[in-house]
């Protein structure tokens, strides 16, 4: 099913407003149309090395300039394209307030909404920037490389509310902050992170004061820090809990604080010598972790650059401290640092236990905290999990929540210990990172090198695991666009961390919202096409479709195509599958072609045959997503086809190859095909195993299994285990993975939901 692409004659800019303007009049031109982006790119300031604003490149084009950023030919200029490879990002705050300014700082003698507000921009923009590093430098308790992510997840919209609802009222402001990090905190710093925060504002009502003196609000950092103890079961020396404790109670001993210059200087030094002490601090069996490991612990080191940027921002060295980017919407930007690189030993700390859970319990009323952390270290002695950290604080909507994190090897396990104090039917919030995982992807265990590969690779690669980020691929750009906000988000730089907290959102009826995909535009998809032809090989272009009945990006991708020069359409190579976005066996066969360095056309030939004869897949999804769906896409379904409420539905394919090459409608018309029904996902995924097992003929075997989850990804881990223990027959070399969904679950999935491609082939 290899394809050229089809002959469009587009000789000049008007063609392509036909192309928008011809249709009905009573729909809206969709954000992600050619107009809308040439639009946008003529009116925002480039962000890829390049001081030029597009009012300047627009200028420069003289005569052509009413045409935007189209050449005197009609085409849009190649050299503007590649400096918009990286295209603005939606942002809900386009420009930080200056709420006060700290350079001041020495004759600021009050601390109140606006100052509290900006000490947080401050820190958050100096710790934001060392994500990486923080990400590497992270050890104990176990090397999974999320500790900066996860701290700046924990902070980011915290921080933002902040500004977009500035209150001069202290006590507002940190009770604000406290509740939003409560609910947005991951991963053991998130958590410990929160619980600085409630304590720091529950130290801030007793005082009971719209603003503060310095000194009083220097008195209600030390009691914070006082506090810190109570975050975890068993406080560990040489963390973040202890240098945040330690440093903010040393205060204590230059008390009183006249002015905050004073007290920021006093709070960075004691942090720097806190956090110098770590690696002689923590010892885990007898063992210096940290000073093994070459490095300090991620999250002190997290907490000092908090600090440091709100001390630099005090004596007017904090850069870029006013850049609104560091907000913006669902993405988690790389971060550069002239410094050498960090080289750490990433096996001086494991785990027992493989997935780093989180729960946020909605208390019911009578319902104490002490009592759910009681039952908490209950389950520890019982040997369900470790590395406890649990905090309390108010609920938005009223009453308490607590939150609870945990490593276990069962996350239902304490999601049903949780319930029976949470006052909805479901927990405020879930998290399951499967920490192994991550630890082997982020530190390149499972690394593939493409670097000789003889031609490049395109295609929905952002829903591959993140082992396969990998710079010879190109993926292109999808949106999703959040009724609320009518804001698009490219999915392809939206962070797992930002993605649970969107996924969770989706799971409660009163935060969920309605979210619909939009596709890139034939000028959004010539950026991708010239930054993977700039790699001077061949591009494979894996593509749904070709037909723009069935496809509106591969529509508009055949325009892009059309729009390259001709020496560049030379090099395209459009391959279409027509199997919806069930994509990725295709690119990890592509993948393993480049790096065996076989040539572009022994690739695709390797591709057609798997997508032509030996793919299959399961579905497996619940009753109220299938009712999406159909009210989405009827006619993807048979006639009179329905499913029960509160029930489970798995559409497939047989699991097994086939002689028959179908043609792109008719896969996708096999999309729907129901293979099994249940009341549970545990059951389903049994009845689909059986399926498996009873379809492969006797000469057949699994030789690759990619599982994709919605939040649960120990779901995806528990199936691939069913598979292995009903001796489904497969390869010795099976690819097997698991990872989680991105964004575009929030369009038409739920929270549970999973799907496995399978990829057969005959024993030779």
């Amino acid at each position: 099913m290899t394809s050229s692409h089809d002959t469009i004659s587009k000789d000049s800019e008007e063609d392509i407003d036909l192309l928008i303007t011809s249709r009905p009049a009573d729909r809206r031109l969709s954000r992600a149309s050619i107009k809308f982006f040439q639009l946008e790119t003529s009116t925002r300031n480039l962000s890829l090395g390049s001081t030029a604003s597009t009012r300047n490149l627009v200028a420069s084009l003289g005569d052509s300039s009413n045409l935007g950023l189209i050449d005197s030919e009609g085409k849009l200029r190649d050299d503007y394209i590649l400096q918009r490879q990286s295209v603005n990002r939606p942002a809900t705050l386009n420009k930080i307030p200056l709420l006060c300014d700290l350079t001041t700082a020495s004759d600021i003698t009050r601390v109140d909404g606006w100052v509290f507000a900006m000490l947080l921009v401050s820190g958050f923009s100096k710790m934001s920037s060392k994500t990486d590093e923080l990400n590497t430098i992270n050890v104990f308790p176990i090397a999974d490389g999320d500790t900066g992510a996860n701290m700046k997840i924990c902070l980011k919209l915290p921080t933002r509310n902040l500004l977009l609802n500035p209150s001069e009222n202290i006590l507002l402001a940190s009770s604000e902050m406290a509740a939003d990090v409560l609910l947005n905190g991951q991963g053991n710093s998130g958590t410990i992170l929160s619980h600085f925060f409630v304590s720091l504002a529950e130290a801030i009502r007793e005082v009971k004061k719209s603003d503060l003196s310095v000194d009083e609000f220097a008195s209600c950092l030390i009691e914070a820090g006082r506090k810190m103890n109570d975050a975890v079961p068993i406080p560990v020396v040489g963390t973040l809990l202890s240098v945040i404790r330690d440093a903010l109670i040393d205060l204590q001993n230059c008390r009183p604080f006249e002015t905050l210059d004073v007290l920021l200087s006093t709070m960075h030094n004691n942090c720097q010598q806190e956090l110098a002490k770590t690696p002689d601090q923590l010892i885990v069996d007898g063992v210096k972790v940290l000073k093994k490991a070459g490095v300090v612990d991620s999250g002190a080191q997290g907490f000092a650059y908090l600090v440091e940027g709100m001390y630099l921002a005090s004596i007017g060295e904090l850069p870029n401290a006013m850049d609104a980017s560091i907000f913006k919407t669902a993405t988690l930007l790389a971060t550069k640092d002239d410094s050498l690189p960090i080289h750490v030993d990433h096996t001086v700390c494991d785990s027992k236990f493989r997935y780093c859970t989180e729960a946020v319990v909605l208390l019911k009323e009578g319902v104490a905290a002490k009592d759910v952390f009681y039952k908490i270290d209950q389950a520890v002695e019982d040997g369900i999990g470790d590395s406890v950290a649990t905090v309390k604080g108010p609920a938005k909507g009223g009453g308490e929540m607590v939150k609870i994190h945990m490593h276990t090897d069962d996350p239902d396990e304490l999601y049903d210990i949780l319930q029976s104090f949470n006052r909805d039917t479901i927990l405020a919030k879930e998290k399951v990172e499967d920490m192994i995982g991550m630890r082997d992807s982020f530190h390149g265990e499972h690394a593939v090198a493409l670097g000789d590969a003889k031609f490049s690779i395109m295609g929905l690669c952002s829903f591959l695991p993140s082992c396969y980020d990998l710079e010879e691929l190109t993926s292109y750009p999808i949106f999703c666009v959040p009724a609320s906000t009518q804001e698009p988000i490219d999915m392809r730089f939206v962070s797992d961390a930002d993605c649970c907290v969107i996924l969770n959102q989706q799971r409660h009826a009163h935060s969920a919202t309605k979210y619909t995909t939009a596709a890139p535009n034939p000028m959004q998809l010539k950026i991708e096409l010239i930054a993977a032809l700039s790699k001077g090989k061949p591009v494979i272009v894996f593509l749904l479709s070709a037909d723009k009945r069935l496809s509106a990006i591969g529509q508009n991708m055949m325009i892009a195509i059309d729009l390259l020069e001709e020496e560049q359409q030379k090099k395209i190579k459009v391959i279409v599958h027509g199997w919806g976005f069930y994509e990725q066996p295709f690119l990890v066969e592509a993948i393993k072609c480049a790096e065996l360095g076989l040539d572009v056309d022994e690739a695709i030939t390797r591709c057609k045959q798997l997508m032509d004869h030996c793919f299959s897949f399961s579905n497996m999804v619940t009753s109220s997503s299938v009712s999406k769906l159909m009210s989405w896409r009827p006619a993807l379904f048979p006639p009179g086809f329905s499913a029960e409420p509160d029930s489970f539905v798995a559409f497939g394919l047989p699991v097994t190859t086939s002689d028959v090459v179908l043609t792109e409608f008719e896969r996708l018309s096999r999309l729907m095909t129901v293979q099994n029904k249940a009341l549970t996902l545990e059951e389903l995924q049994d009845l689909e195993v059986a399926r498996i097992k009873e379809n492969l003929q006797p000469d057949e075997k699994l030789s690759m299994v990619l599982v994709q989850t919605v939040g649960r990804i120990d779901y995806g881990h528990k199936y691939l285990q069913k598979l292995k223990d009903a001796n489904v027959p497969m390869f010795d070399n099976v690819e097997l993975s698991v990872c989680n969904s991105g964004i575009e679950a929030a369009v038409a999935s739920q929270w549970g939901e999973m799907s496995a491609v399978y990829i057969v082939k005959k024993v030779l």
